[in-house]
């Protein structure tokens, strides 16, 4: 598929501008402006492929952030936890 040379979501969109800026010219042959339509719709399909990649890469980072920080978790000494029955009373009344 030629549209898979375009790599990032600018690049498709740089592209598309220049198609919405040659289909506006109305000297432009029906031949051509069809043919400039196909392509936008291949765009149209690249650009969301890209941003299903995009979303993709970003589940996996969050996932493997996520998980570093589940490990680090894990690794880190616990607190010692107060056990409530050694805390003196700080109201005399309960006391």
């Amino acid at each position: 598929m030629p549209n898979e040379g375009y790599q990032t979501f600018e690049d498709v969109k740089s592209r598309l501008d220049q198609i919405v800026d040659a289909v506006s010219d109305e000297s432009l042959p029906l031949d051509e402006a069809l043919a400039l339509y196909e392509e936008a719709v291949g765009l149209g399909l690249r650009a969301s492929d890209l941003l299903e990649e995009n979303i993709e890469a970003q589940r996996a980072a969050d996932q493997a952030e996520g998980d570093a920080a589940e490990t680090a978790g894990a690794a880190a000494p616990a607190e010692p936890v107060a056990d409530p029955s050694d805390a003196s009373p700080s109201d005399p009344a309960t006391a």
